[in-house]
């Protein structure tokens, strides 16, 4: 992913050309294919040598097994070598081994691989039993080569050589035409011709084509054939595709498109031929050229050709891209826009959208259906339907209409009657408050029925799609529903609504793909302009979201038999709520107990550090909580999976994870282990790619993860074949660890996928959801005591068995570079903003935590404005109404995030939206109602919003939701000019006027110096300004990174730091080296920061231009001369803005009057029978915090207290006093709360 500098974070600052000879530091990081093919056990370490990879099945290779005994005694034992999937080794059988004290030996083994091998990942497995002082070990390395083999003959059916048939009076879209070839000519060279289908590229010469694409274009969007003409190696040469046709005798006949060449680049253009030879001319034959014209537009540039003077003939019709004249194939990808045949006199296409006072089609009757409010005309069309007129109207005439459905079986959309396929008959009956339409089809080679049943039910208009009479799947070959979708609308769309929750105004086109990032949802709403609104929903998973205004197009896609339900309205908001009433959803078991608690989301870190960590977290009451524990896996986070068990020895041993559990269980804290099912690694025991591996259609195995630190490869599992891996790991970690929750990866982030097995066997993504479904019941009963299953992201499709997930609610931008530039919506609209919009239909059946791992919010953006403890953050956790969330087990902003918003979440758990409100029409002030009364308000506007007679900053809520014991109350609110925070429930109040800022470290770095301290270093001179004193054990780093994000380089010898308790401003300086494969015109940004080596905590987030990952910008070297010769380096400074993090923060200590108490601190104040006990959050600055308590303002009837006695974490009296007659007392660090008790 590249990066793009953003130039106004640069002021022209120190700018300093130093001139210098280059010498080279290497910096380079070790990178190898799966864990080396080593492993030690007891005295001996056995090791495989062997090729790294292979090209050819069949052919036979070594390996060799080496054997070391370190030991003092004699070790005696067998060794043997074994393979998948029908790789032969050599001896099969085990071969015994005596070796003596001290001494190497080795066995070579003979490895076989297959006729059947792909090319990707294969295993050779040693197995090494022995004695050794009375114990039996194993030792068993593992090597992973990889298999670089030529493609595998397929055994998908071809479709035979022959002509078409064209019937007169038609239309034929060439590029649904199944019978084509291309043909490639290397200039000065015979042409060759593929086999009948082929799509792709042309391995040779990379010419490529792909006749089923569709392309965008000047903003226009059209099915097309796209091709780039051979180029590779410098061998440039010219592309046709052709379609064999017979036509007809009738006239006229003529050929349709429109050409355009990409814009990507800046080529001479593309020369664009139609030819026509006879169908039996001579196979590569290039024939007459019957138009040509050379375009460099990268519009469409619509074209007619005239051919009825080939009428009745058969021939072979060839589109030709040709290079130019010049021959340059630079940027020479190019499109052929919906080309069309036009023979006689084809049917005129149907008004749409039609007139309201008669059916369609003349032989077609209307049908009218009362919806609620709405009424209903279904009008078929001349192919059923698939061109139909549906209306929706209200009672002041507000009308809608939908052109039908786009389906696609076999490769043909069914819809447009230029596929080439023909559709024998229509046949239509009314049903119960619907009609039945069966739509027969046949083609070249097979015939089936599509059978569409609309109904009007529970106010909404249900389609359901069925294929009836199909052919038997062969392998490789199924005809199934592979797309379907609403067509064309008769209004535009102002607002878009979808996914976990996004409202895009006026959007341009885009296609938003279905999974728990992006398009979460399996339902969708519009505001179109004709002011009727509409919630789409699918029941089966959908592919997508499809929107193009131009062409007036908003459609959920799918695929299989799919049911759409269609609910017109005034208000997507209703529409949403009798979508989640009708919807037939229920939520799964385990809900209840996941609902309202806070999410402990721990990646990393020592079980027994966790432990400490975590019971210091419950002493301050955040036990209404589950923990997911993602990294413990035996081999390491995601690598070698399914091989899970038992724990990774590197976090601590098996007894300390228990402990850690066990403590979570006494404070009745969920705990939840991370598991993935969808990465399987070939060197773990099982893996087969003939037996457990998902195929794609082109009879390849499926990749799944890349472990980039690892350097290795997973591939993804066939749905059909998890159950053994899974139950054989629950039955151990169920007994032996006992978690009463669990956390299965991806299943909830990525839409269930259609797969095929090696061969050839369809399953498709309705029966891996279901899979995934049983799973997760399967799991919870496991366990027992309905114990939660959480996932990933949060899609909608396995409700019901799934409880809960992390969300990941991504905002609508442009991406700003960097690893996680992927974790927005890269869409253009006039406005957008996140709203509550999966809630709408599922909060009370489906649980998600916190707004999304962090550096996916902030996807780029300061982490400390917009990351998980952010206001930003916090508002969307409230505008939704989640549980929240924290990265780590126990610091400040994990108590002041709980204090804050839990019991807002708990009061709002289980319970329904009743409606959301853009006040005054801004999408970023948002008003929302729930079913108990609740109220919401969110401001994420860039202004200051005041509602409620409360002043809400950018990014501010106010939360008021009633209970059975009484209002909880909550708040990021502006008073007395300072953004502070605040919390009422019945029994506890919260307040914080944040003069301690969190982690935040008042620690400012500037650039002050830079030059060449020697023909191979760079030197900086950096001031650190230290108003808090550095923590204990942290160190400073220097990165430099480029131009995608990566660390290039880093400084050396860097000054040592004060130790630590220093304040005040200090000079450091380092140095550096610039890479060895630097170039002129690369650039390098100076971040810099401090980290913890212990790896025990976070990087310091400290004051200035902070990246995503705790650094701060500083300034970019630029390398502007040659790097054979003396190097220029321009050095830029990056302009120094005020921390606008520090605005939202009470800097000066400033005390604030909250009614209840004044403090420029924080405390929680909660009732204890007759006493009261207040407890500040942890690390509060005590030289800056006090504490004035009035307490005739308290909500409870409660003595008077005369007595404060401090106590420490452990629980123990740290001291008593008598409460001064002003209430007034200072914080004393060692103390953990006060108690107020009338001291009798």
């Amino acid at each position: 992913m590249k990066f793009a500098f953003n130039p106004h974070r640069a002021s022209v600052g120190i700018r300093l050309l130093l001139t210098f000879a280059f010498v080279i530091a290497i910096h380079q990081h070790d990178i190898f294919a799966f864990n080396p093919p080593v492993d030690q056990q007891g005295p001996l370490t056995v090791r495989i040598e062997g090729p790294s990879s292979i090209h050819e099945p069949g052919k036979v290779f070594s390996t060799v097994v080496q054997l070391e005994n370190d030991g003092q005694s004699k070790v005696k034992g067998t060794v043997r070598c074994y393979s998948i999937d029908g790789w032969a080794c050599e001896p099969e059988r085990s071969v015994f081994f005596e070796l003596d004290k001290k001494s190497k030996t080795e066995f070579e083994f003979k490895i076989t691989p297959s006729a059947n091998t792909y090319s990707a990942h294969y295993p050779v497995h040693a197995i090494v039993d022995f004695e050794s002082d009375g114990m039996h070990l194993t030792a068993h390395p593992i090597l992973v080569l990889t298999t670089d083999v030529s493609p595998r003959p397929t055994s998908t059916a071809i479709t035979q050589w022959k002509p078409y048939k064209v019937d007169c009076d038609r239309r034929l879209s060439l590029w649904q035409i199944p019978i084509h070839r291309s043909v490639s000519q290397v200039f000065g060279k015979p042409s060759t011709t593929t086999s009948v289908g082929w799509t792709g590229p042309i391995a040779t010469h990379r010419a490529d084509m792909d006749p089923r694409a569709i392309v965008k274009a000047d903003d226009e969007s059209r099915h097309a054939i796209t091709m780039h003409p051979p180029w590779f190696a410098g061998n440039p040469g010219t592309l046709l595709i052709e379609y064999p046709l017979e036509l007809p005798s009738c006239e006229p006949i003529s050929l349709d498109y429109a050409n355009a060449v990409t814009a990507n680049g800046e080529g001479d253009g593309v020369t664009f031929r139609v030819r026509v030879t006879a169908f039996d001319a001579p196979h590569g034959e290039f024939g007459d050229v019957i138009s040509e014209h050379h375009s460099d537009a990268t519009s469409w540039q619509s074209q007619s050709v005239d051919l009825s003077q080939f009428a009745g003939q058969s021939i072979r019709l060839q589109l030709e891209s040709h290079p130019g004249p010049a021959k340059n194939t630079s940027f020479d990808q190019c499109f052929w826009g919906t080309p069309t045949l036009n023979v006689g006199r084809p049917p005129e296409r149907l008004p749409f959208p039609p007139d309201s006072q008669r059916p369609i089609a003349s032989e077609s009757k209307a049908y009218h259906f009362n919806c609620g409010s709405n009424e209903v005309d279904i009008r078929p069309g001349r192919r059923g339907l698939l061109d139909a007129s549906i209306g929706f109207s209200d009672t002041q005439e507000h009308r809608l209409w939908i052109q039908g459905f786009n389906v696609r079986v076999a490769g043909f959309d069914l819809n447009d009657g230029g596929a080439a396929i023909t559709l024998r008959e229509v046949s239509q009956r009314a049903t119960n408050n619907g009609i039945r339409v069966l739509h027969s089809f046949a083609t070249m080679d097979r015939a089936f029925d599509l059978v569409g049943e609309a109904s009007v039910k529970d106010e909404m208009l249900q389609v359901k799609w069925t294929l009836e009479n199909a052919s038997p799947n062969q392998p490789w070959n199924v005809t199934r529903i592979e797309a379907v979708s609403l067509g064309k609308f008769s209004s535009q769309a102002k607002r878009i609504y979808a996914g976990h929750g996004n409202v895009l105004e006026i959007p341009e086109a885009f296609n938003l793909n279905f999974d728990g990032h992006r398009l979460a949802t399996s339902f969708v709403g519009f505001d179109f302009n004709s002011n009727v609104s509409l919630v789409e929903a699918v029941d089966l998973p959908p592919t997508q979201l499809r929107v193009d205004p131009a062409q007036h197009h908003y459609s959920l896609e799918t695929d299989g038999e799919a049911t759409f339900m269609l609910i017109p309205g005034k208000s997507v908001w209703e529409l949403a709520k009798r979508y989640r009433d009708h919807n037939g959803l229920k939520a799964a078991s385990g809900v209840n107990k996941l609902a309202g608690r806070f999410a402990f989301d721990l990646w990393g870190g020592r079980y027994e550090d966790a432990n400490t960590q975590l019971k210091r977290a419950f002493r301050y009451g955040l036990t209404h909580s589950v923990v997911v524990w993602h990294n413990w896996q035996h081999f390491g986070y995601d690598y070698r999976l399914p091989e899970i068990y038992p724990p990774n020895p590197e976090h601590g041993n098996e007894e300390q994870l228990r402990s850690l559990i066990e403590t979570c269980s006494q404070s009745d804290v969920l705990f939840a282990l991370h598991d993935n099912y969808i990465d399987f690694y070939p060197d773990a025991d099982g893996f087969s790619y003939r037996d457990v591996i998902a195929f794609d259609r082109n009879q390849k195995p499926v990749k799944a993860w890349l472990n980039e630190y690892r350097g290795a490869r997973s591939y993804r599992y066939r749905a059909d074949r998890v159950t053994p891996f899974l139950q054989n790991n629950l039955n151990v970690i169920s007994q032996k660890l006992r978690p009463s929750s669990y956390f299965i990866d991806v299943w909830s982030s990525i839409r269930p996928y259609d797969y095929w097995t090696a061969d050839g066997t369809f399953f498709d993504a309705q029966s891996t959801r279901d899979s995934w479904r049983k799973h997760f019941a399967w799991i919870r009963d496991k366990l027992g005591n309905n114990a939660p299953q959480i996932s990933e992201s949060g899609h909608d499709q396995l409700i019901g068995w799934l409880d809960g997930a992390q969300t990941n609610h991504l905002r609508v931008g442009k991406p700003l570079g960097g690893k996680h530039s992927w974790s927005v919506w890269n869409i253009q609209c006039a406005d957008s903003e996140r709203i509550p919009w999966f809630d709408a239909a599922h909060h009370d059946r489906f649980v998600l935590h916190g707004a999304g791992y962090s550096s996916r919010y902030q996807a780029g953006l300061d982490g400390t404005m917009h990351g998980i403890y952010s206001d930003d953050y916090i508002a969307t956790e409230m505008l939704t109404g989640h549980p929240t969330m924290a990265s780590s087990p126990f610091d400040r902003d994990v108590v002041r995030k709980y204090w804050l918003t839990h019991n807002v979440s708990r009061a709002l758990a289980l319970k329904t939206i009743e409606d959301v409100t853009f006040v005054d029409d801004n999408l970023h002030h948002q008003h929302v109602r729930w079913s108990n009364g609740g109220e919401v308000w969110v401001n994420r506007g860039e202004d200051d919003w005041t509602t409620q007679d409360v002043d809400l900053p950018p990014f501010g809520f106010l939360a008021k939701i009633p209970t059975s014991e009484g209002l909880v109350s909550a708040a990021v609110c502006r008073q007395d000019g300072l953004i502070v925070e605040k919390c009422q429930s019945p029994n506890e109040l919260y307040v914080n006027a944040r003069s301690s800022i969190g982690e935040l470290a008042c620690i400012e770095p500037r650039i002050v110096g830079f030059d060449a301290h020697s023909a191979n270093q760079l030197r900086f001179v950096i001031d650190w300004k230290l108003a808090d004193p550095i923590p204990t054990g942290f160190k400073p780093f220097l990165h430099f990174v480029d131009q995608e994000e990566k660390i290039a380089f880093q400084a050396a010898n860097i000054d040592e730091f004060p130790q630590s308790g220093k304040t005040g401003t200090f000079s450091i300086r380092a140095t550096g080296k610039l890479p060895q494969t630097c170039t002129k015109g690369d650039e390098f940004e100076l971040r810099v920061g401090f980290y913890d080596p212990s790896g025990n905590h976070h990087r310091l987030p400290l004051i200035g231009n902070r990246d995503d990952e705790r650094r701060i910008r500083l300034g970019k070297i630029t390398v502007t001369g040659e790097m054979d010769a003396a190097t220029t380096v321009e050095w830029t400074t990056f302009k120094h803005d005020r921390d606008s993090f520090l605005d939202r923060n009470n800097i000066d200590a400033k005390p604030v009057d909250f009614e209840w108490v004044v403090t420029p601190g924080s405390c929680r104040i909660t009732r204890d029978g007759d006493t009261v006990v207040l407890t500040p959050l942890p690390n509060e600055n005590a030289k800056r915090t006090s504490w004035k308590v009035h307490w005739d303002a308290l909500p409870w009837s409660l003595p008077t207290p005369n007595r404060v006695i401090a106590i420490r974490e452990s629980g123990e009296v740290l001291w008593k006093r008598p409460l001064d007659q002003k209430n007034n007392f200072q914080h004393d660090p060692e103390a953990f709360a006060y108690r107020f008790d009338l001291e009798q």
